[in-house]
């Protein structure tokens, strides 16, 4: 909604100071990752930062009724839209006006990260199915191969993959290797000033040159369709993985990791230019503070999001986005990516849905469909589609109630497992692990579950060891006993540690 009918305006109204701090401590929290494991434990649900977060906006709701207010935290002063249709319409009216600068997002774990600008595919994103598939087999292919011996992958080996991916999605095969692209890439997104971004932005522009030669696409567009891929294969493709061990399939779990842990949670759009939005009055130097997760959650929304059949199957030789990837596909690898859902022109699903509720929505900051973040989801789904073919997933860490996933699910604090069903020769004939029985799972499966399981115990008792060599138990009787028996459980958990590690040695062998 723009100002084109109304002869007045205001100024947005500015929040308590009470307020205000109670943003600023919402914010802090949302940063301590550790805060929701012990108010959980104690039955203090509303002391997790989703629910801090979520009554403390509510407060600042009420008391403005629902308009647009300044909010002065410890962070920045923000002006922060309180409903979703008022947080779109006020960064589309910013960017109607030519009054979108740059834009940031907020992250509970790295404070601001920079964003590429919006730049939209000379391609709908359904054409890159091919590319998609056939380079998401060949990475999955390489990532089981990389398996531990308890068919765990390493964290950093999910990420070196995804990155390699992306790299060879938007960029073709010959940046396959370029890891230098996707560091400087990320370099480019941490940088602390406006002097080091535009150093950064250039040595990736030298970076990428030798690659845009026959990309008939603006190095802006590549930029961002490598940004936007990377996120989704980094983070959302190992979440949704986790998320089929719930019972999701791929595009399901993709569609929910996106609408549950979206990566673009809450952004900050600086405005360059002042304008007027429904009678507002915008100055230049504000930053719009647009958290639609966060205001999702406010709304009692935050449900599975009424699946956007997303499907995403790539088969193609396409090298570079140049690449006419809009040939046919046999007829017999007919389980598209692309479901009961038309992609427009942008490559983004329509349907009465706003913008904000699709699930690409969540891969890009821009109020307008992305085919850059669609091409996304077709990359993440893709490769969880590869990888499940011929593996089972288990989660060894954290632990995940299949009816009630979790609220908040990090990403690089997952560990994944890759069980081989034995289906099919995909799985490389050098893997460790052995085929599934029957009825069950394999052994491998078992045998990883042990493995976790012995390494928790042995953490439990080395930290009641650590614990009982306190000093504060030297002072009288009752503190040695308490010293005595915390030592007992700490050799009775060291025991059963061992007993599992045995067990698990078994079942691998």
């Amino acid at each position: 909604m723009t100002a084109s009918g109304t002869t007045t305006t205001t100024r947005p109204a500015t929040a308590w100071p009470l307020e205000n701090a109670l943003v600023s401590a919402a914010l802090a929290a949302r940063r301590v990752g550790w805060i929701d494991a012990p108010a959980r434990a104690l039955g203090l649900r509303p002391f997790t930062r989703q629910e801090l977060t979520r009554q403390i906006l509510g407060q600042v709701r009420r008391t403005a009724s629902g308009r647009p207010t300044l909010l002065r935290t410890a962070f920045g002063t923000f002006l922060m839209p309180l409903d979703r249709d008022d947080a779109t319409g006020l960064v589309a009216a910013a960017e109607e006006a030519g009054a979108r600068g740059a834009v940031t997002v907020l992250t509970d774990r790295d404070g601001r990260l920079h964003l590429t600008p919006h730049a939209q595919l000379p391609v709908a994103a359904s054409s890159l199915n091919g590319r998609v598939r056939k380079a998401a087999d060949a990475e999955a292919h390489r990532l089981l191969a990389a398996r531990q011996g308890d068919a765990t992958l390493d964290r950093d080996d999910w990420r070196t993959a995804a990155r390699r991916l992306a790299r060879r999605i938007v960029l073709g095969d010959a940046a396959a290797d370029d890891t230098l692209v996707s560091d400087i890439l990320e370099a480019t997104a941490r940088a602390a000033d406006d002097t080091e971004l535009a150093a950064r932005a250039a040595a990736l522009s030298r970076r990428l040159a030798p690659y845009l030669e026959d990309v008939p696409a603006g190095e802006d567009v590549v930029v961002h369709a490598l940004e936007t891929v990377t996120r989704a294969l980094t983070d959302t493709a190992a979440q949704a993985l986790a998320l089929v061990t719930c019972g999701r399939d791929a595009q399901d779990a993709v569609t929910e990791a996106l609408l549950r842990y979206p990566p673009l949670a809450a952004t900050v759009h600086r405005v360059d230019a002042p304008f007027v939005w429904d009678g507002l009055a915008v100055d230049a130097g504000t930053e719009i503070l647009c958290a639609t997760a966060w205001l999702r959650e406010l709304d009692g929304s935050d449900d599975d999001g009424d699946e956007a059949d997303y499907d995403d199957e790539p088969e193609d030789d396409a090298d570079d986005l140049g690449d006419d990837a809009a040939e046919a596909e046999d007829p017999e690898d007919s389980d598209d990516l692309i479901d009961d859902g038309d992609l427009d022109d942008f490559g983004s699903f329509s349907g009465s849905r706003g913008v904000a509720d699709e699930p690409g929505a969540a891969l890009c900051a821009a109020p307008v469909p992305c085919a850059a973040a669609d091409l996304g989801v077709l990359a993440a789904t893709a490769l969880v589609r590869a990888l499940t073919r011929d593996a089972v997933p288990a989660v060894l860490a954290p632990r995940l109630d299949p009816g009630a996933p979790p609220a908040e699910l990090p990403a690089d604090t997952l560990r994944l497992a890759l069980v081989n069903t034995g289906a099919d020769a995909h799985v490389p004939a050098d893997s460790k692990l052995t085929q599934t029985p029957p009825a069950g799972q394999s052994p491998a499966h078992y045998a990883a579950l042990a493995a976790a399981s012995a390494r928790r115990l042995e953490g439990h008792a080395r930290k009641l060891a650590e614990f009982a060599r306190q000093p504060g138990f030297n002072h009288d009787a009752f503190g040695e006993r308490c010293r005595m028996t915390l030592l007992n459980h700490a050799e009775r958990c060291a025991r059963a540690a061992a007993d599992a590690r045995r067990a698990a040695d078994w079942l691998g062998n």
